[in-house]
C-alpha cells in the first residue's frame, strides 16, 4: 500500500505514534514498579515472617501467625508442597493465589504460606488501569492529531487553493506572516511574478514576430504570384516561382501555427480537422527532398479521420516528424500509415542510439552527432504541439530497425454540414 502524502495525516499520525510510544514506555515502568513491588516487598516480608514463626517453633514458644499467612511443618504440608525444593514459590492452594516460602531448619521441613488474593487483584486493578490509560491516550492523541493538524496545515491549504486559483500574487494569503508560511507565501508570490513577467515577454515576442513576419511574406507572396502569370509561357521558370510562392504561403501558415502554439489550449476556437488532408499536404511538401535518394514513400489509410485540432498544429507535428524520417532515411521505405487513434511515420533508416532516444524530445538533441541537417528543435516542437492538443507521442524501434515514431490522439465524428458551413 502507498503511503498517504497527506501532511496532515501524518502529523496526526505523529501525534499517535509518540502517544503510542510514551504511554507504552509509561506502561512499562508501572509493569516493572509492580513486580518490584512483588518481588522486593512481598518476598521480604515473608521471609521476615518466616524466620521469626521457626525461630519460635525451635524454641518452642507460641507465635500467632499474621493474618492471610499459615505454616506448615513436616507431614502437614499440604501436596502441592512436598515436592517443591526450599525457596519461595507461587502457586494456587485451594483454588486461591498464594506464595510460600519453603526452608530447611533443625532437621524440619517448613513451609510459610502467604495469601496473594487480595494482593493479586491489586494487581489486576493497576494493569487494568494502565491498558485503559494507554488506549486513552492513543484516543486523545488521534484527537488533539486531527485538530492540531488541521489548524497546522490550514494555512498551506488556503495557500495552495489560492495558487492552484490563479490568485494575484499581492491578495495570497500569508505574505506578512514571519513564520515559514509566509516565508513560502513570499517565495510563491515571487516566482508567480516571475512566470507572469516571462510569459507576457514570450507573448509579446511571438506576437511582435508573427506581425513583423507576415507583412514581408504577403508581399514575397504577391512577388511570386504575379511573377507566376508573367511565367505562364515560360515552364521551367515558372516552376520555380511557382515554388516560391508556395514556401512563402507555407511559411505564412507556419508562422500563425506558431502563434496559435502560444496560447493556451482553452482559448482556442474548436476547429475539427481531418487529418488525411493534412497529411498528404506535407507529404507534397517534403517530396522534393527525395530527390536523388532511393526511398519511397507511401500513405497507408483506411478512411477518413477527424480531431478537433487546429489544422496549422496538426500540420506542425506531422510535418517535423515526416520530414525527419525523409531526411535521415537513403534507401528504403517512408511510411505514413493512418489509424482511427493515431499516426504512425515508421522508415528504415539507420535508427536512433540509445543515449539519443532517452532525451529524443528534448531541446537541440539531434539524432546522429555527425549530423549537419537541422537544430534539434523538430522532435521538441512535436512534443509542444501533441502536449498542447493533449496528445501523446512516443517512439518506437522496430524489429526491422529503422525508427517509427507514433502520434496518439481521440478521434472525432465527421462534421455535419451546417457545422461545416459555420466554420
Amino acid at each position: 500500500m502507498r503511503p498517504d502524502p497527506s501532511l496532515k495525516r501524518r502529523i496526526a499520525q505523529s501525534f499517535v505514534l509518540l502517544a503510542a510510544i510514551l504511554a507504552a514506555f509509561f506502561c512499562l515502568v508501572s509493569y516493572t514498579a509492580v513486580e518490584v513491588i512483588e518481588s522486593e516487598v512481598m518476598d521480604d516480608r515473608l521471609e521476615k515472617i518466616s524466620e521469626v514463626l521457626i525461630a519460635h517453633h525451635i524454641r518452642q514458644q507460641p507465635y500467632e501467625p499474621p493474618p492471610g499467612v499459615e505454616v506448615f511443618i513436616n507431614d502437614d504440608l499440604p501436596s502441592e508442597l512436598r515436592n517443591r525444593g526450599p525457596g519461595i514459590h507461587e502457586l494456587l492452594l485451594e483454588q486461591r493465589e498464594a506464595q510460600a516460602l519453603i526452608s530447611d531448619a533443625n532437621g524440619n521441613r517448613y513451609a510459610v504460606v502467604q495469601e496473594m488474593t487480595q494482593f493479586e487483584h491489586l494487581e489486576f486493578i493497576i494493569f487494568s488501569s494502565l491498558g485503559i490509560g494507554f488506549l486513552s491516550s492513543l484516543v486523545l492523541a488521534v484527537i488533539l492529531g486531527s485538530a492540531t493538524s488541521r489548524r497546522i496545515v490550514a494555512p498551506v491549504t488556503a495557500l495552495a487553493d489560492a495558487v492552484a486559483a490563479n490568485s494575484p500574487s499581492s491578495t495570497l494569503p500569508g505574505l506578512d506572516n514571519g513564520d515559514e508560511i509566509g516565508v513560502l507565501a513570499r517565495a510563491f508570490a515571487h516566482r508567480t511574478d516571475e512566470l507572469q513577467r516571462f510569459l507576457m515577454r514570450e507573448r509579446l515576442f511571438t506576437s511582435d514576430v508573427s506581425h513583423e513576419l507576415r507583412t514581408p511574406l504577403t508581399i514575397m507572396l504577391g512577388a511570386a504570384e504575379l511573377l507566376t502569370l508573367r511565367l505562364a509561357s515560360q515552364p521551367a521558370q515558372r516552376e520555380v516561382a511557382e515554388r516560391i510562392r508556395r514556401t512563402a504561403a507555407e511559411t505564412t501558415e507556419r508562422v500563425a501555427a506558431l502563434l496559435w502554439l502560444s496560447r493556451a489550449p482553452e482559448q482556442l476556437a474548436a476547429s475539427r480537422t481531418e487529418i488525411n488532408t493534412v497529411i498528404h499536404a506535407e507529404l507534397e511538401r517534403y517530396l522534393p527532398l527525395l530527390q536523388g535518394k532511393f526511398v519511397r514513400c507511401e500513405i497507408e489509410e483506411a478512411g477518413a479521420v477527424w480531431v478537433d485540432a487546429r489544422p496549422e498544429l496538426v500540420g506542425i507535428a506531422v510535418g517535423n516528424l515526416l520530414r525527419n524520417a525523409i531526411q535521415h532515411t537513403e534507401r528504403g521505405n517512408v511510411t505514413v500509415r493512418l489509424e482511427q487513434t493515431r499516426v504512425v511515420v515508421e522508415d528504415t533508416g539507420p535508427g536512433l542510439p540509445d543515449a539519443v532516444a532517452e532525451r529524443l524530445f528534448e531541446r537541440f538533441v539531434q539524432g546522429r552527432k555527425d549530423s549537419t541537417e537541422g537544430t534539434g528543435l523538430g522532435l521538441s516542437i512535436v512534443k509542444r504541439v501533441a502536449e498542447h492538443l493533449r496528445w501523446d507521442v512516443r517512439f518506437e524501434r522496430p524489429d526491422n530497425g529503422g525508427s517509427r515514431f507514433i502520434l496518439d490522439f481521440a478521434p472525432v465524428g465527421a462534421p455535419t454540414e451546417t457545422a461545416t458551413l459555420r466554420s
